[in-house]
Formats: structure tokens, sequence, C-alpha cells
């Protein structure tokens, strides 16, 4: 593409230089000028270095963390160096597409359950360099089920009914229901025999192989014998840190390269020339639920004011600095499944009012505050729950939708409850359960393969609002049993627009991440939660 840019550029000022001499011969005092004007150069773009191999770069991981079994997985920077070391059947591109890793090709049956794949024969265990096998695919999925929910890949048990290896060498899995979605759970780290290694150093067949672990630290090689790219960046180092904090003050100090955050202050780490920052979308979604006890939120109307009424962007501005991207919809704005037209609800206060209206509120007496149907003594009064923890960020968005909304009429009594993470016994989460509010805000960690079944379905275990409504619900089931691509697509922009239309709860934004990085680390690109290093082969170091 430079070449022909060049060319066109040459000829383009070819033709302006004849032009300027036919101009000079016919106007005698300008040819002194043209003599005496200066000559013109173009700059020449900057050309991006081509990649060279070598170098090591440093990472954070927790201390005490669990190096050797790829199943037990706690926390994102361990996630991200088990990606490093074992592969899955399937992986997932930064679009949420599923792509082909270990398994090289797969078909299913006319049931639409029953799939089979073929492995490569070129992916190989990192100390053997025997092929990986069937029978490792599906020894390691039955110690997913054996683990049960002490996995983080306990999904995969949700779609999965068994897996058997053929005597042909192919792998044969049995899904729960027909659909292309449900291979979106194949995407656990393969683990050989699907038992821990003896010499307690992690085994697989990815980019990069465990050369050392001690008591703090893990070091990583590159595969040069791996089926795919050979990575340019020669070592990664992980260091223990105590927190993501350290972990960040350690990068400040010189000591780490590459740091993972969800801190929305990492801007003042950048530095020209020295460090970079980019935000990746996540599949944390902040919403919005609505508690259809109140039979005032049952109309659709009432909901649809109250997202208008929302100024998502100041919030995204001023509480998230920036990293946070609306959305409509409870599909990540980057995904393929993502329709675009579902977005709706742009902060309009004329429009809030409208809709206001059409639920039956109107300020009647005219003192700021909505009432019902015409009467003076039945304003609007909600409830809005959000959890009281040491992460503030939540509870300064509840507290500035509290104002929005009390600014357009709407009484707001804003409540908090206590909360840490991972205490499923917490007052906050005791009373999302028990339906203790009329709005609230939560956190939804979506799956990558669109299926809203679990928040809108009744009985659905996310469905904390309680809401109901069966057409809604077989459009979400559409998705999750569309046979290919172009049939999931369809189906998942009409469940976009349908739900964007009848609002089981009001999607607000997704959370956006952040990689803090030396600017000497080149090609980072295709970054994406929450497989991070997806494209790591494809990252190399500015040479000396």
């Amino acid at each position: 593409m430079k070449k022909n840019w060049t060319e066109n550029t040459k000829h383009f000022f070819a033709v302006c230089m004849a032009a300027l001499m036919l101009l000079c011969c016919a106007c005698g005092e300008m040819e002194s000028v043209a003599e005496n004007s200066p000559s013109i150069s173009m700059p020449t773009p900057a050309l991006e270095p081509q990649p060279v191999s070598g170098g090591e770069v440093r990472m954070p991981m927790p201390t005490n963390a669990v190096v050797n079994d790829p199943l037990i997985v706690t926390s994102e920077e361990m996630l991200a160096l088990f990606s490093l070391v074992y592969e899955s059947l399937l992986s997932i591109d930064e679009r949420g597409q599923l792509i082909p890793e270990l398994a090289e090709n797969w078909a299913c049956d006319e049931t639409g359950c029953v799939w089979t794949f073929k492995l490569r024969q070129q992916a190989k265990w990192h100390d053997t360099g025997a092929s990986v096998k069937a029978s490792d695919v599906a020894a390691t999925y039955q110690r997913i089920v054996s683990l049960g929910t002490n996995t983080y890949y306990s999904f995969v048990t949700q779609r999965v009914q068994s897996m058997t290896a053929g005597a042909d060498g192919s792998l044969v899995v049995t899904m729960k229901q027909p659909g292309l979605s449900s291979l979106y759970a194949l995407t656990f780290p393969v683990v050989r025999g699907g038992i821990l290694e003896e010499s307690g150093l992690p085994v697989g067949t990815g980019a990069y192989h465990v050369t050392a672990v001690s008591d703090s630290t893990v070091r990583l090689h590159a595969n040069t014998a791996w089926w795919k790219q050979v990575p340019y960046i020669e070592s990664i180092m992980f260091y223990a840190k105590d927190s993501n904090d350290i972990a960040l003050a350690s990068f400040e100090a010189g000591q780490l390269d590459f740091v993972p955050t969800s801190s929305l202050s990492v801007g003042r780490y950048r530095e020209e020339d020295v460090t970079n920052i980019l935000d990746v979308m996540t599949q944390t979604a902040e919403v919005m639920l609505v508690n259809y006890a109140n039979e005032e939120l049952r109309n659709v109307s009432l909901r649809k004011a109250i997202a208008c009424a929302i100024d998502r962007g100041h919030i995204i501005t001023n509480v998230y600095m920036n990293r946070a991207q609306a959305s409509d919809v409870p599909v990540a704005p980057d995904s393929w499944l993502y329709e675009s037209k579902s977005k709706l609800y742009d902060y309009n206060a004329a429009n809030a009012l409208s809709l206001f209206a059409e639920a039956g509120w109107i300020d009647t007496d005219e003192d700021g505050y909505l009432e019902k149907d015409g009467t003076y003594d039945t304003e609007l009064t909600l409830r809005l729950l959000v959890n009281d923890s040491t992460d503030s960020v939540r509870k300064s968005a509840a507290e500035m939708i509290t104002q929005q909304l009390d600014a357009i009429g709407v009484h707001v009594e804003l409540m908090t409850a206590g909360y840490a993470l991972g205490d499923d016994a917490s007052e906050y989460l005791s009373k999302i359960v028990k339906r203790e509010f009329d709005l609230a805000l939560i956190g939804f960690n979506l799956s990558r393969d669109c299926d809203l079944g679990p928040y809108i379905a009744a009985g659905g275990t996310k469905n904390f609002g309680g809401y109901s409504n069966a057409a809604l619900e077989q459009l979400a089931k559409n998705v999750t049993t569309a046979a290919d691509e172009t049939a999931m697509r369809e189906a998942a922009s009409e469940l976009e627009m349908r739900f964007a239309e009848e609002l089981p709860f009001i999607t607000l934004y997704f959370r956006l991440n952040s990689i803090l990085y030396s600017a000497d680390i080149r090609g980072v690109v295709g970054v994406r939660e929450p497989d991070i290093m997806r494209t790591a082969e494809k990252w190399y170091l500015l040479s000396e």
C-alpha cells in the first residue's frame, strides 16, 4: 500500500508542475517567482518497525496462586498465564466468534446435538512432543464435571451431555440441546489425561511452555515447536503481587512491563513514548433491575421513560472516567451479535416526560414532581438499591442517577446495602433475591454466546426482577438453538430489538478495563477481556 501511495503522489506532483510551467509561460512575471520558490518536499510516512524475536516481558500474578492447575483459576492474571500454556478445543476471537484451536474441523449430525471433531495432529505436548488426543479432551471434561461449581469452567456442564473419544481418533461431543451456541462451552483448557503433572510444572500445547516455578515467580519460554506462529517475545515472567494496586506501583517503579487493571485512575500512568494504555471491552454489563412486583413498573412506557431520563454519557464521563460504553441491550457493543439498531434510549428529557405522561404521570400541580392521573396527592416515588462496598463506583453512579431522576420529577429513595466480593450471604444480595427494591443497580458478567435465558426467562437463575414474557423468552431460545452463524445472527438481532422495546431491565453500559504496558511492546492488537493474551505470539519488543 505504501508503494502505490508514493507512485500516486509522484504522478500528482508531475501534473501540478506541468500546469505550473504552462502558467509561467503565459505570465512572464511569474518566472522569477517560480525559479526562486523553495522546493516542495513531502514528509516520509513513519514506518512501523519490523518485528524481531527475543526479549522478556514481566507481568503480575496473585500471591499463593495455584500454578499447576488451569481448571482451578480464580483471577484474571492466572487466566492470562494459563492461556499462554494451554489450548482449548475452540477459542473465541475479539468479536466473539468461534475459531478453531485444537480442533481442526468439526461437523454436526442431523439432530443438531452430536458434534464430531477432528483434532489437529500438529498440536503437541511441550515435554514429549506427542500429539494431543481426543481422550485428553474427554478426560479434562470429566474432571470439570467432578469439580462441580468449584471451577471457572463449570458452565461446560450446562451445555455438554457427554464427551468420548472415537475409534478413529475423533472426539464426539453430545450436547444437551441443538445449536451452534453450545460450542462456546468447548473453550476450556485441555489438560493431558485430565490430571495434574507429577513434576508440578504445567504442561500444555500452547504458545509458551513453563520452564521454572517458585513461590513468587513463573517463567514461560516461547514454544518453538508450536503449530502456529512461534512467538516473537522469547520469555514472559510472572511475579507474585498482593494486589492490583501493588502491581500498578511495581509498573511505575519499572519492575513490571504489562499490567491488566480495572482501575479508573490508570490514566495517571500515561507517559508519551514510555507507557501505553489500552482500554478493552469486558463482558460486565451494568444494569438497572426492575421489580415487577411494583405494578407501576410493569408499564413499559414508564420503564422507557426512566431509560430516557438517565444521562449515561454524563455518568460514563464523570464516574467511570470514560471507561464504559453505553448500550441498551445486554450484548457487548463489539460483539458480532450486537445489533446497532437497538440503541434507542439516548438521554432526552422531553421524550422522558412524554413517556411518563403515556404511563399516566404528569406534573399536575407544577411543583417539579410527577403525579398519577392528574391527582395532586400521589407523586412517583421509587426505591433504588445499590451495594455499599469498597468499590464506590456503582454507588457514585446510583447517586448521579438519583439526581437525574429527581430533576425530571421522580422521587428516588437511595438504599445502600453491604456487599463483599464472593459473599453470597451479603445484605445486598439478600435484598436482591427477596426483591426488596423497585430499581436496583447490579453488574452482570455475561457469556459471549448471547444466552440471555437466565436473565429473562421465567424462573431464570438471574431473573431477579421477576420478569415474565413467553414471546421474548422464545426469542432468547432461538439464539441458543440456531444451527449456524447466519441463523444465530438473525435470531440475536430479533431478540435485541424486542428486548430494547420491552426493557425487562434497563441496560446502562458495559465496563471497560485497561492494559497498562511499556511502549517498547509493539503489536498489541486484538486484545479483549477475558482472553487478553490471545494474540501474544504477535507481540514483539523494540530492539535496542
